[in-house]
């Protein structure tokens, strides 16, 4: 159900709407589908409680989902939506701003509510539950906003990009700064520069200071005349540029030397042809201000703030700068957060990395550094929500009624990779998906599905995605689902499947049913056998190929498979091999 606080800054379009003397075609066939329905979804939306404005904002977002529907279909009906293509729709709404997705979603999730409240849905059940949970408001706002997905990137040749951000204050700092160091220059002990050397490097930088054996400023001195230093370190500048030089590559740094890189060497000469390293360092300069260093609150966290700015400065909509700058930013509750916002954005200014007039803006050429380094961000935060969702889930969790003894096989390897694992029988799907991985060590790089049954005919389990492609009939959510609501007798079997590519298949088999454990003491490894086959490896076959290469001196690829393996002169895996004390020890993280 839409509620009243669910409101968009995309405003109301319906006045623009109605004001069109010419319709298109998709116009006269959405507004046909529509305007049956209409009369009735707006007095049921108004009983329950939607105020007059947001309800004229939802049919607007309706009228535009039903016009761009029309476009992949001959004829509309409004009771019966096809789910791929709404997965579809949504997915293009999200690729102009993610909020545009979650107020069609939002939208097309309350129409669904009425369809199914007043009986009026003419498709199937299974259709409908699976749109529900496809537009679900409460699932989009726990899951989030990906950062990154707020950035629109558009095309540019390399050469294009070059030229374009080698104009760009950032760049000139930095050549200037490679310049000055030229052949290289001498450093202290700690690895910083000298102080007589800190006045040049920061002038580099745009920075006024000098290195001095004091911070007390002269109070004779002119207002303008350079700050005194007695390290580097005092000058946040200076040290960022330094930094980023470092990570880029673009200069090395030893113990009292600092020189520049080749591809220092080349982007000093020619900037406008160092494409892929200007668009590397815009990356670390942006990291260093939203990426925190130490434990956030994503809701709370300066750095999360400044990457939301960012982020919407690089969208198709981006903020009007007196949102940010305006008297009303600045004199309402959260004054003091945008003024640190503020001040971080107006540095970025004076680097080229922002522009700000009447909107805020992130140059285009800068938006894929940009978005790579908030898609860091996103992975931060996803992984602070779901280790905050398990200890909630793990608080709030009944006693355990029983203990599941579980044989793990990886399917088609020999010798055979096996674990035997003992679990609370109530463990959630996503929670045995994250023990599979501890148990052979993979990495979680890839996509994973649990499965009874065979694929033809099986039920399956996956992470929530309701916008995935999917053959036949999409997963279910493998949060909703306990272990012993599928596995009831010793006997019983169920079906992991990893990396869609490699297809490494699982077989998990219920061998025994034990009394229930103490906290804290599951889940436990109890035996096993088998060397964990190596991420990326081609499957099972493609495992056993490379360890019969790696043993193989005569192959003709046995020195790269070895080194693919990280293998040194004399080693060798044994594929019988298993290491409890090194899985015990990866266990420890997910005792409870």
């Amino acid at each position: 159900m839409a509620t009243k606080s669910k409101k968009s800054r995309f405003g109301n379009p319906v006045t623009a709407a109605d004001a069109k003397t010419v319709l298109s075609f998709t116009d006269v066939v959405a507004r046909r589908a529509l305007e049956p329905l209409t009369p009735g979804f707006r007095a049921w939306a108004t009983a329950a409680g939607v105020d007059p404005e947001q309800l004229d904002w939802l049919c607007s977002l309706l009228a535009d989902f039903f016009k761009n529907y029309a476009q992949s279909v001959p004829a509309v009906d409004a009771t019966n939506i096809d789910v791929p293509l709404t997965s579809k729709i949504l997915g293009s709404a999200a690729d102009f701003h993610p909020e545009m997705r979650l107020g069609i979603g939002l939208a097309l999730n309350t129409f669904l509510k009425f369809l199914e409240n007043t009986l009026t849905w003419a498709g199937t059940q299974n259709d409908l539950a699976q749109l529900l949970r496809m537009t679900d408001p409460e699932r989009a706002a726990a899951v989030g906003l990906k950062l990154s997905q707020y950035v629109s990137v558009p095309p540019l040749t390399p050469q294009e990009a070059g030229e374009t951000r080698a104009q760009l204050v950032y760049v000139r700092r930095a050549v200037a700064l490679l310049a000055w160091i030229g052949e290289g220059r001498k450093l202290t002990d700690t690895r910083l520069l000298p102080r007589k050397d800190i006045a040049e490097a920061a002038a580099c930088v745009g920075v006024n200071a000098v290195g001095a054996a004091t911070t007390k400023a002269d109070p004779t001195a002119a207002a303008d005349a350079p700050r005194p230093v007695t390290s580097m370190i005092q000058l946040p500048p200076l040290m960022e540029y330094w930094q980023a030089l470092i990570d880029t590559r673009l200069i090395t740094v030893s113990a009292n030397h600092v020189k520049l890189t080749k591809i220092g060497q080349a982007l000093r000469e020619n900037p406008a042809g160092a494409d892929h390293d200007t668009a590397v360092l815009a990356y670390f300069l942006f990291y260093d201000s939203i990426i925190p260093y130490a434990a956030f609150d994503p809701e709370k966290s300066v750095n999360v703030m400044v990457a939301l700015s960012l982020a919407d400065a690089a969208s198709n909509k981006p903020m009007k700068s007196e949102l940010l700058f305006g008297p009303s930013a600045l004199a309402g509750p959260k004054a003091l957060e945008a003024i640190m916002v503020g001040s971080q954005i107006r540095k970025f200014a004076e680097e080229g990395l922002v522009e700000i007039g009447t909107h805020i803006t992130v140059p285009p050429v800068l938006r894929s550094p940009l978005a790579s380094a908030l898609k860091l961000l996103d992975d931060k935060i996803e992984e602070l929500a779901a280790e905050a969702a398990a200890a909630a889930r793990s608080a709030n969790r009944a006693p355990s009624q029983a203990t599941y003894q579980l044989k793990i096989q990886i399917d088609d390897i020999t010798s055979p990779v096996w674990r035997r694992v003992e679990v609370p029988a109530e463990i959630a799907l996503d929670e045995l998906h994250d023990l599979l991985q501890h148990l052979f060590a993979w990495e979680d790089r890839h996509l994973h599905e649990f499965r009874i049954g065979d694929h033809a005919t099986g039920v399956r389990y996956a992470p929530d995605d309701p916008d995935a492609d999917h053959w036949g009939t999409p997963p279910l959510d493998e949060r909703d689902v306990a272990l012993n609501s599928l596995l009831t007798a010793p006997g019983s079997a169920l079906h992991y499947h990893y990396d869609f590519g490699d297809d490494w298949e699982h077989t998990i088999t219920l061998e025994a049913i034990l009394p229930p454990a103490a906290p804290g003491e599951l889940p436990r490894c109890t035996d096993g056998g088998g060397h964990a086959p190596q991420e990326d490896s081609f499957g099972a076959h493609g495992w056993m190929d490379k360890l019969a290469i790696s043993r193989d001196p005569g192959h003709p690829d046995h020195k790269n498979i070895r080194a693919w393996l990280g293998l040194r002169k004399g080693q060798n895996i044994d594929p019988e091999h298993f290491d409890a004390g090194a899985l015990a020890k990866r266990l420890k993280a997910l005792l409870r």
